[in-house]
C-alpha cells in the first residue's frame, strides 16, 4: 500500500491479464521467442561439429554454438563463441586443411582480418572469420559454406 492507500495489483495477476487481452499475434510471438531463447541455452559444443566442418579442424574445448543454420541444400553457417587465442587457432587450422586436402587461399586483407578460405572434399568454397573480441575476451568464430 502507497501512501495514498492504494494497493498494487500482485504481478501475477496483472500478467494474466494481459496474456489475455493480448492479441493472438502477440501471444504467439512471446510464446516463439520464449521458445527460440529455450533452444538457444540448450545449444552446446558436445552436440559436436557439423558434418560439412572437415574434421581435421580440431574445436577448442570451450566452443559454445551459437547459429546452426542452413540455407537451401548447399549454403551453410555455423558459429561458435570461445576464449581460444584466434591467432593459434587460425594458424593451426590454415596448416591442418591445407596438409589435408583442403586449399587455402589467402590474401593480405584475409591476413589483416583473420580469416581462412578455402575448399576441398564436398565444399566448393568456405570461409571462416573472427569476429573482434567481447568484453569478456571471448570471439565468436564465423563459418560459412556453399557446399557441392
Amino acid at each position: 500500500m502507497d501512501a495514498a492507500g492504494v494497493t498494487a495489483p500482485p504481478i501475477r495477476a496483472f500478467a494474466a491479464h494481459v496474456w489475455q487481452i493480448a492479441p493472438a499475434q502477440v501471444r504467439n510471438a512471446a510464446f516463439g521467442l520464449g521458445l527460440s531463447l529455450c533452444a538457444a541455452a540448450m545449444v552446446s559444443a558436445d552436440e559436436g561439429v557439423q558434418g560439412w566442418i572437415p574434421e581435421v579442424l580440431a574445436m577448442p574445448e570451450d566452443a559454445e554454438v551459437v547459429v546452426d543454420r542452413a540455407i537451401g541444400s548447399t549454403v551453410r553457417m555455423y558459429s561458435i563463441m570461445t576464449g581460444a587465442d584466434i591467432d593459434v587457432l587460425f594458424s593451426e587450422w590454415e596448416e591442418s586443411l591445407g596438409n589435408n586436402g583442403y586449399p587455402v587461399t589467402e590474401d593480405t586483407e584475409q591476413v589483416l582480418d583473420r580469416a581462412i578460405e578455402f575448399s576441398g572434399p564436398g565444399i566448393v568454397n568456405a570461409k571462416i572469420i573472427a569476429a573482434p573480441a567481447s568484453e569478456d575476451g571471448r570471439r565468436i568464430i564465423e563459418f560459412d559454406a556453399t557446399l557441392d
